[in-house]
Protein backbone atom coordinates (compact mmCIF):
# COMPACT_ATOMS: atom_id res chain seq x y z
CA UNK A 1 0.00 0.00 0.00
CA UNK A 2 2.84 2.39 0.82
CA UNK A 3 4.53 1.86 -2.53
CA UNK A 4 1.31 2.35 -4.46
CA UNK A 5 0.64 5.60 -2.60
CA UNK A 6 4.15 6.87 -3.32
CA UNK A 7 3.85 6.31 -7.03
CA UNK A 8 0.37 7.73 -7.51
CA UNK A 9 0.61 10.73 -5.14
CA UNK A 10 0.30 14.21 -6.66
CA UNK A 11 1.71 17.50 -5.30
CA UNK A 12 -0.31 18.28 -2.23
CA UNK A 13 -0.63 20.39 0.87
CA UNK A 14 0.74 18.78 4.01
CA UNK A 15 0.24 19.92 7.59
CA UNK A 16 2.78 19.91 10.39
CA UNK A 17 1.94 20.08 14.08
CA UNK A 18 4.85 20.60 16.46
CA UNK A 19 5.38 20.40 20.22
CA UNK A 20 8.45 22.04 21.71
CA UNK A 21 9.65 21.07 25.19
CA UNK A 22 12.71 23.32 24.97
CA UNK A 23 11.42 26.68 26.24
CA UNK A 24 14.33 28.60 24.68
CA UNK A 25 13.04 27.92 21.16
CA UNK A 26 10.96 30.80 19.80
CA UNK A 27 10.86 30.11 16.05
CA UNK A 28 11.23 27.16 13.69
CA UNK A 29 12.48 27.53 10.11
CA UNK A 30 11.37 25.00 7.48
CA UNK A 31 12.98 24.83 4.01
CA UNK A 32 11.45 22.82 1.16
CA UNK A 33 11.24 22.63 -2.68
CA UNK A 34 8.21 24.14 -4.36
CA UNK A 35 8.49 22.47 -7.76
CA UNK A 36 9.08 18.98 -9.09
CA UNK A 37 12.33 19.98 -10.82
CA UNK A 38 13.88 21.14 -7.51
CA UNK A 39 14.74 24.48 -9.11
CA UNK A 40 12.80 26.57 -6.60
CA UNK A 41 12.94 26.37 -2.81
CA UNK A 42 11.13 28.31 -0.14
CA UNK A 43 11.48 28.82 3.62
CA UNK A 44 8.96 29.53 6.34
CA UNK A 45 9.79 30.94 9.75
CA UNK A 46 7.12 29.76 12.19
CA UNK A 47 6.51 31.19 15.64
CA UNK A 48 6.42 28.87 18.64
CA UNK A 49 3.61 29.89 21.01
CA UNK A 50 3.10 28.13 24.34
CA UNK A 51 5.32 25.28 23.21
CA UNK A 52 3.33 24.63 20.01
CA UNK A 53 3.76 25.48 16.32
CA UNK A 54 1.99 24.52 13.10
CA UNK A 55 2.50 25.02 9.38
CA UNK A 56 1.04 24.05 6.03
CA UNK A 57 2.79 23.98 2.66
CA UNK A 58 2.74 22.14 -0.64
CA UNK A 59 5.29 19.48 -1.61
CA UNK A 60 5.76 17.95 -5.07
CA UNK A 61 6.65 14.44 -3.80
CA UNK A 62 8.19 12.81 -0.69
CA UNK A 63 10.74 15.43 0.26
CA UNK A 64 13.79 15.92 2.46
CA UNK A 65 12.65 18.99 4.39
CA UNK A 66 15.16 21.13 6.29
CA UNK A 67 14.16 22.08 9.85
CA UNK A 68 16.21 24.58 11.84
CA UNK A 69 16.09 26.58 15.05
CA UNK A 70 18.82 28.58 16.75
CA UNK A 71 22.12 27.19 15.50
CA UNK A 72 20.79 23.65 15.00
CA UNK A 73 19.82 22.21 11.63
CA UNK A 74 18.18 18.86 10.85
CA UNK A 75 18.18 17.72 7.21
CA UNK A 76 17.03 14.09 7.32
CA UNK A 77 13.31 14.81 7.59
CA UNK A 78 11.34 12.92 4.93
CA UNK A 79 7.75 14.12 4.63
CA UNK A 80 4.79 13.77 2.27
CA UNK A 81 1.93 13.38 4.72
CA UNK A 82 0.58 15.19 7.77
CA UNK A 83 3.09 14.74 10.58
CA UNK A 84 3.76 15.52 14.22
CA UNK A 85 7.12 16.90 15.28
CA UNK A 86 8.45 16.80 18.83
CA UNK A 87 11.47 18.80 19.97
CA UNK A 88 12.39 17.46 23.39
CA UNK A 89 14.11 19.21 26.28
CA UNK A 90 17.51 18.23 24.86
CA UNK A 91 16.64 19.93 21.59
CA UNK A 92 16.44 16.68 19.63
CA UNK A 93 13.82 16.31 16.93
CA UNK A 94 11.43 13.40 16.37
CA UNK A 95 8.94 12.96 13.51
CA UNK A 96 5.89 10.68 13.65
CA UNK A 97 3.24 10.02 11.02
CA UNK A 98 5.57 9.85 7.99
CA UNK A 99 6.10 6.44 6.30
CA UNK A 100 9.14 7.90 4.51
CA UNK A 101 10.77 8.99 7.76
CA UNK A 102 10.12 5.49 9.10
CA UNK A 103 11.84 4.02 6.03
CA UNK A 104 14.86 6.27 6.58
CA UNK A 105 15.20 5.50 10.28
CA UNK A 106 14.33 1.79 10.23
CA UNK A 107 15.64 0.61 6.87
CA UNK A 108 17.96 3.05 5.05
CA UNK A 109 20.05 4.31 7.98
CA UNK A 110 20.81 0.80 9.31
CA UNK A 111 21.61 -0.38 5.76
CA UNK A 112 24.32 2.27 5.24
CA UNK A 113 25.56 2.35 8.84
CA UNK A 114 28.93 0.79 7.99
CA UNK A 115 29.48 3.46 5.34
CA UNK A 116 28.67 6.25 7.79
CA UNK A 117 31.41 4.91 10.07
CA UNK A 118 33.89 5.28 7.20
CA UNK A 119 32.66 8.86 6.76
CA UNK A 120 33.18 9.54 10.47
CA UNK A 121 36.77 8.28 10.15
CA UNK A 122 37.32 10.57 7.16
CA UNK A 123 35.93 13.57 9.03
CA UNK A 124 38.21 12.87 11.98
CA UNK A 125 41.18 13.74 9.76
CA UNK A 126 39.63 17.08 8.80
CA UNK A 127 38.79 17.90 12.42
CA UNK A 128 42.32 17.09 13.51
CA UNK A 129 44.36 18.53 10.64
CA UNK A 130 42.04 20.93 8.83
CA UNK A 131 42.23 20.94 5.03
CA UNK A 132 46.03 20.97 4.75
CA UNK A 133 47.46 17.44 5.00
CA UNK A 134 51.04 16.24 5.05
CA UNK A 135 51.69 13.46 2.54
CA UNK A 136 51.41 10.58 5.00
CA UNK A 137 48.09 11.96 6.26
CA UNK A 138 46.89 12.86 2.76
CA UNK A 139 47.42 9.26 1.60
CA UNK A 140 45.13 8.07 4.38
CA UNK A 141 42.54 10.73 3.56
CA UNK A 142 42.50 9.66 -0.09
CA UNK A 143 42.11 6.02 0.96
CA UNK A 144 39.17 6.78 3.26
CA UNK A 145 37.56 9.09 0.67
CA UNK A 146 37.73 6.39 -2.02
CA UNK A 147 36.50 3.73 0.36
CA UNK A 148 33.59 5.94 1.41
CA UNK A 149 32.53 6.83 -2.14
CA UNK A 150 32.86 3.37 -3.68
CA UNK A 151 31.20 1.63 -0.74
CA UNK A 152 28.32 4.13 -0.73
CA UNK A 153 27.74 3.58 -4.46
CA UNK A 154 27.62 -0.21 -3.96
CA UNK A 155 25.28 0.08 -0.97
CA UNK A 156 22.93 2.42 -2.82
CA UNK A 157 22.73 -0.02 -5.72
CA UNK A 158 21.90 -2.91 -3.39
CA UNK A 159 19.34 -0.83 -1.49
CA UNK A 160 17.57 0.30 -4.66
CA UNK A 161 17.32 -3.29 -5.86
CA UNK A 162 15.49 -4.08 -2.60
CA UNK A 163 13.47 -0.82 -2.63
CA UNK A 164 12.97 0.20 -6.31
CA UNK A 165 10.42 2.89 -5.36
CA UNK A 166 12.48 4.54 -2.64
CA UNK A 167 12.51 8.32 -2.51
CA UNK A 168 15.00 8.05 0.36
CA UNK A 169 17.57 6.47 -1.96
CA UNK A 170 16.82 9.10 -4.61
CA UNK A 171 17.42 11.92 -2.12
CA UNK A 172 20.72 10.29 -1.14
CA UNK A 173 21.74 10.20 -4.81
CA UNK A 174 20.80 13.88 -5.03
CA UNK A 175 23.27 14.62 -2.24
CA UNK A 176 26.15 13.09 -4.17
CA UNK A 177 24.89 14.57 -7.44
CA UNK A 178 25.47 17.95 -5.75
CA UNK A 179 29.17 17.14 -5.19
CA UNK A 180 30.86 16.91 -8.61
CA UNK A 181 34.14 15.87 -6.97
CA UNK A 182 32.44 12.60 -5.93
CA UNK A 183 31.24 11.67 -9.42
CA UNK A 184 34.15 9.31 -10.10
CA UNK A 185 32.79 6.91 -7.49
CA UNK A 186 29.22 6.70 -8.82
CA UNK A 187 27.71 5.10 -11.91
CA UNK A 188 24.57 7.21 -11.85
CA UNK A 189 23.00 5.55 -14.89
CA UNK A 190 23.35 2.17 -13.19
CA UNK A 191 21.68 3.53 -10.07
CA UNK A 192 18.85 5.23 -11.97
CA UNK A 193 18.12 2.15 -14.07
CA UNK A 194 17.68 0.10 -10.88
CA UNK A 195 14.58 2.09 -9.88
CA UNK A 196 11.09 1.09 -11.02
CA UNK A 197 9.90 2.37 -14.40
CA UNK A 198 7.42 4.70 -12.70
CA UNK A 199 10.16 6.28 -10.60
CA UNK A 200 12.35 6.68 -13.68
CA UNK A 201 9.62 8.69 -15.37
CA UNK A 202 9.22 11.12 -12.46
CA UNK A 203 10.26 14.77 -12.52
CA UNK A 204 12.67 14.27 -9.60
CA UNK A 205 14.84 11.77 -11.47
CA UNK A 206 14.73 13.77 -14.69
CA UNK A 207 15.90 16.86 -12.79
CA UNK A 208 18.80 14.88 -11.31
CA UNK A 209 19.82 13.55 -14.71
CA UNK A 210 19.91 17.08 -16.12
CA UNK A 211 21.91 18.33 -13.14
CA UNK A 212 24.46 15.54 -13.55
CA UNK A 213 24.75 16.11 -17.32
CA UNK A 214 25.60 19.78 -16.74
CA UNK A 215 27.93 18.97 -13.84
CA UNK A 216 29.86 16.57 -16.08
CA UNK A 217 31.01 19.61 -18.04
CA UNK A 218 33.11 20.54 -15.00
CA UNK A 219 34.85 17.18 -14.80
CA UNK A 220 38.61 16.82 -15.57
CA UNK A 221 39.32 16.76 -19.28
CA UNK A 222 36.31 18.90 -20.20
CA UNK A 223 36.58 22.45 -21.52
CA UNK A 224 35.36 24.95 -18.94
CA UNK A 225 31.91 26.26 -20.04
CA UNK A 226 32.20 29.30 -22.29
CA UNK A 227 28.91 30.62 -20.86
CA UNK A 228 30.76 32.02 -17.83
CA UNK A 229 32.73 34.39 -20.08
CA UNK A 230 29.74 35.90 -21.89
CA UNK A 231 30.17 39.66 -21.60
CA UNK A 232 33.67 39.15 -20.17
CA UNK A 233 35.51 38.18 -23.34
CA UNK A 234 38.18 40.84 -22.83
CA UNK A 235 38.72 39.66 -19.27
CA UNK A 236 39.35 36.15 -20.56
CA UNK A 237 41.88 37.45 -23.08
CA UNK A 238 43.76 39.31 -20.35
CA UNK A 239 43.84 36.23 -18.11
CA UNK A 240 45.29 34.01 -20.82
CA UNK A 241 48.14 36.33 -21.80
CA UNK A 242 51.38 34.41 -21.18
CA UNK A 243 49.33 31.91 -19.15
CA UNK A 244 50.03 28.18 -18.88
CA UNK A 245 47.57 27.48 -16.04
CA UNK A 246 44.87 29.45 -14.30
CA UNK A 247 42.57 28.91 -11.35
CA UNK A 248 38.82 29.53 -11.30
CA UNK A 249 37.78 30.69 -7.82
CA UNK A 250 34.04 30.54 -7.04
CA UNK A 251 33.23 32.76 -4.05
CA UNK A 252 30.92 35.46 -2.67
CA UNK A 253 31.45 38.50 -0.47
CA UNK A 254 29.90 37.08 2.73
CA UNK A 255 31.62 33.68 2.49
CA UNK A 256 33.87 33.31 5.55
CA UNK A 257 35.87 30.31 4.23
CA UNK A 258 36.39 32.12 0.90
CA UNK A 259 37.79 35.19 2.63
CA UNK A 260 39.98 33.08 4.91
CA UNK A 261 41.70 31.58 1.84
CA UNK A 262 42.50 34.89 0.15
CA UNK A 263 45.91 35.40 1.83
CA UNK A 264 47.00 31.93 0.72
CA UNK A 265 45.72 32.51 -2.81
CA UNK A 266 47.54 35.84 -3.01
CA UNK A 267 50.75 34.20 -1.83
CA UNK A 268 50.50 31.57 -4.58
CA UNK A 269 49.48 34.15 -7.17
CA UNK A 270 52.42 36.44 -6.40
CA UNK A 271 54.86 33.52 -6.40
CA UNK A 272 53.83 32.01 -9.74
CA UNK A 273 52.30 34.90 -11.73
CA UNK A 274 55.53 35.65 -13.60
CA UNK A 275 55.92 31.95 -14.44
CA UNK A 276 52.60 31.57 -16.26
CA UNK A 277 49.90 31.27 -13.57
CA UNK A 278 46.78 33.38 -13.16
CA UNK A 279 43.52 33.47 -11.19
CA UNK A 280 39.96 34.34 -12.17
CA UNK A 281 37.40 34.84 -9.39
CA UNK A 282 33.72 34.27 -10.18
CA UNK A 283 31.37 35.76 -7.60
CA UNK A 284 27.83 34.47 -7.04
CA UNK A 285 26.78 37.56 -5.08
CA UNK A 286 23.14 38.58 -5.39
CA UNK A 287 21.96 41.79 -6.98
CA UNK A 288 21.33 43.30 -3.53
CA UNK A 289 24.91 42.48 -2.48
CA UNK A 290 26.55 44.12 -5.49
CA UNK A 291 28.02 46.89 -3.33
CA UNK A 292 29.45 44.38 -0.84
CA UNK A 293 30.93 42.38 -3.74
CA UNK A 294 32.77 45.38 -5.15
CA UNK A 295 33.92 46.55 -1.72
CA UNK A 296 35.27 43.07 -0.90
CA UNK A 297 37.54 43.08 -3.97
CA UNK A 298 39.10 46.33 -2.76
CA UNK A 299 39.08 45.46 0.94
CA UNK A 300 40.94 42.17 0.48
CA UNK A 301 43.16 43.62 -2.27
CA UNK A 302 42.49 40.91 -4.84
CA UNK A 303 44.81 41.74 -7.77
CA UNK A 304 43.49 39.25 -10.35
CA UNK A 305 40.50 39.43 -12.72
CA UNK A 306 36.87 39.11 -11.64
CA UNK A 307 33.54 37.98 -13.11
CA UNK A 308 30.17 38.54 -11.47
CA UNK A 309 27.79 35.62 -11.96
CA UNK A 310 24.81 37.62 -10.75
CA UNK A 311 22.73 35.65 -8.22
CA UNK A 312 24.85 32.59 -9.01
CA UNK A 313 22.66 31.76 -12.01
CA UNK A 314 25.33 29.91 -14.00
CA UNK A 315 26.98 28.44 -10.91
CA UNK A 316 23.66 26.86 -9.89
CA UNK A 317 23.11 25.63 -13.44
CA UNK A 318 26.45 23.82 -13.42
CA UNK A 319 26.00 22.53 -9.88
CA UNK A 320 28.62 24.63 -8.11
CA UNK A 321 27.09 24.97 -4.66
CA UNK A 322 29.90 24.97 -2.10
CA UNK A 323 32.31 27.84 -1.61
CA UNK A 324 35.08 28.39 -2.18
CA UNK A 325 35.34 25.96 -5.08
CA UNK A 326 38.62 25.98 -7.00
CA UNK A 327 38.99 24.58 -10.53
CA UNK A 328 42.42 24.38 -12.18
CA UNK A 329 42.55 24.90 -15.97
CA UNK A 330 45.27 24.78 -18.60
CA UNK A 331 45.85 27.50 -21.21
CA UNK A 332 43.28 25.85 -23.51
CA UNK A 333 40.56 26.11 -20.82
CA UNK A 334 40.63 22.36 -20.24
CA UNK A 335 39.92 21.30 -16.67
CA UNK A 336 42.82 19.66 -14.86
CA UNK A 337 41.27 19.28 -11.41
CA UNK A 338 37.92 20.17 -9.86
CA UNK A 339 37.95 21.08 -6.17
CA UNK A 340 41.71 21.45 -5.92
CA UNK A 341 43.05 22.57 -2.52
CA UNK A 342 45.59 25.35 -2.13
CA UNK A 343 48.33 22.97 -0.95
CA UNK A 344 47.67 20.75 -3.99
CA UNK A 345 47.71 23.81 -6.24
CA UNK A 346 51.06 24.95 -4.88
CA UNK A 347 52.59 21.47 -5.30
CA UNK A 348 51.28 21.28 -8.88
CA UNK A 349 52.68 24.69 -9.84
CA UNK A 350 56.06 23.95 -8.22
CA UNK A 351 56.31 20.84 -10.37
CA UNK A 352 54.99 22.30 -13.65
CA UNK A 353 56.35 25.84 -13.50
Amino acid sequence: MLLTFQLTAQPKVINIHGDVNDTSIRTIKITYPTDGELSKWDSKVIAVANGVFSASFQLPFPTNVGIAYGNRYFDKNYIFSDVNILIDTAGDLQITGSPWQSEYENEFAPFIQSNEKVYDSLMSFYRRYGGEFQKIVNDSVILFRERYGLQRADLLYEYIKLHPNSYIALWDIRHFASIPASYKYFDFEKLFSSFSQQMQQGSFMNALKEKIALSNRLQPGQVFPEEFFKGYEQTKNVIKENCRFYLIDFWYSHCGPCIAEFPRLKEIYNRFKSKGFNILSISIDTQQDEKDYRIAIQKYDLPWSHIWDKDGALSKKFNVNSFPTYILLDKDDRIIQYGIKTNQLEAFLKEKL
